[in-house]
């Protein structure tokens, strides 16, 4: 993170104004690219595409809002790794209502202090906490209060620049623990570190823990209901993926989160003796560290991804949904004799992917789908997934009404 050249050198400044420059015609090459306009309905959007539909993305949004409801004393800061995006980062702000205190970055201390110093501000910082994962964070209640000594320190060398505010005690392995009164017992282990960590602190650092931070979208419940986390930082939430859905409830019931987020493919070749359909989703257009896509399995007119029957009102004749519809009828232009249940994604490579129906075989299916139909694919895993495209399309029951750029795009964000 550097400031503003306010007092570069002229070549510095050249630098600057041509980084400038780059950023905006590459922010005008990505209009010109956009893979939709508004008001196209999905299965005229170029493919691959990166899909949200905003009306299930809001339904999560509320939700959780609703659950944090039951902890008035806690806090939500959805994370901004998984979109990347400005306009849904301000829509997730706003639905989740006053509780919502912002999105979380991670940067090196002595970097945050530097340049909040050269801007006059201040920032506040917390110490992590070695969770469980083994990733980052100091292993032990000692370390965690000489860390947050060193803060304070520093603080009063660079005039406030930075402030000790709390820890951060974030386990994501957690998130994906399918069973959940395992899920509940590993967070326990988590919350006797955070609270050993604040004890420590208190008592031999003499500095007070404001903020204890964690959580994600598959336990913040349970660090919001332990007394000990004062805020959580789901993300994933908003988008849900395959990997999520796996989760099991309390009640047995798998997921908690609906699917917004999904990759728009077509079918690019098919072979009846393989019974198998290729699609131009690969390696580049789905993230397969948490498992393959999943497939939407009833495409129809309603989600927006066929075209209406010649002569007919799909506007009249259909009740939408959005893409995550699973209303069937052939009067909506559902595929007629292809069924999709059970269809497994295989990689083909960096631009394909195989949809292949291992049931039907030696028996083919009664019908593959023709070349071009466009499918649309569950992410296995949403936050990779996300930063493998420059934009994102908004859309509502089947028509686009927003394409928006993934500002963030890239490794370090």
């Amino acid at each position: 993170m550097q400031p503003a050249f306010r007092h570069a050198a002229p070549a510095a400044a050249l630098r600057t104004a041509a980084a400038f420059s780059s950023s905006a015609l590459r922010t005008q090459a990505l209009a010109a690219a956009a893979p939709a306009r508004l008001g196209d309905p999905l299965h005229s959007v170029d493919t691959p595409s990166l899909i949200v539909d905003l009306d299930v993305f809001e339904r999560n949004c509320l939700k959780l809002r609703s659950v944090m409801d039951a902890y008035p004393s806690v806090s939500i800061r959805p994370h901004a790794k998984a979109h990347k995006c400005p306009q849904l980062a301000q829509m997730q702000l706003r639905l989740l209502g006053p509780a919502a205190v912002g999105v979380c970055c991670q940067k090196p201390l002595e970097q945050l202090a530097v340049t909040a110093q050269q801007w006059g501000t201040s920032i506040d910082v917390l110490v992590e906490i070695n969770a469980g994962q083994d990733r980052c964070g100091v292993d032990t209640p000692g370390q965690a209060a000489r860390l947050a000594e060193h803060i304070s320190r520093l603080s009063s060398q660079l005039n406030g620049s930075v402030n000790f505010k709390g820890i951060q005690a974030y386990h994501g392995g957690l998130q994906h623990v399918r069973d959940p009164q395992q899920r509940a017992a590993a967070v326990q282990r988590v919350v006797a570190k955070a609270a050993a960590a604040v004890d420590a602190i208190n008592k031999k650092a003499g500095l007070k823990c404001q903020l204890v931070t964690g959580g994600g979208s598959g336990t913040y419940r349970l660090e919001a209901a332990s007394g000990v986390f004062n805020e959580v930082q789901p993300g994933s939430f908003a988008f849900g993926d395959a990997d999520y859905a796996r989760n099991l409830q309390l009640g047995g019931q798998q997921g908690e989160w609906q699917q917004s987020l999904w990759v728009l493919t077509q079918v690019m070749s098919v072979s009846a003796a393989r019974a198998c359909a290729v699609v131009d989703a690969g390696l580049k257009a789905v993230s397969l560290d948490s498992g393959p896509p999943v497939l939407l399995e009833t495409p129809n007119v309603a989600a927006g991804l066929v075209a209406p029957p010649p002569g007919s009102n799909s506007s009249s004749s259909c009740s939408s949904s959005g893409p995550s519809s699973s209303s069937s009828g052939n009067a909506c232009g559902q595929l007629p004799a292809v069924s999709f249940e059970g269809v497994e994604f295989q990689n083909g490579g960096d631009e394909h992917g195989k949809l292949l129906w291992p049931q039907a075989i030696p028996q083919l299916p009664p019908q593959l789908p023709s070349l071009g139909t466009k499918l649309l694919l569950q992410p296995g895993h949403c936050d990779p997934t996300a930063n493998m495209y420059d934009s994102i399309v908004a859309e509502r029951e089947g028509t686009v009404v927003a394409v928006w750029p993934v500002a963030g795009r890239g490794p370090g964000l």
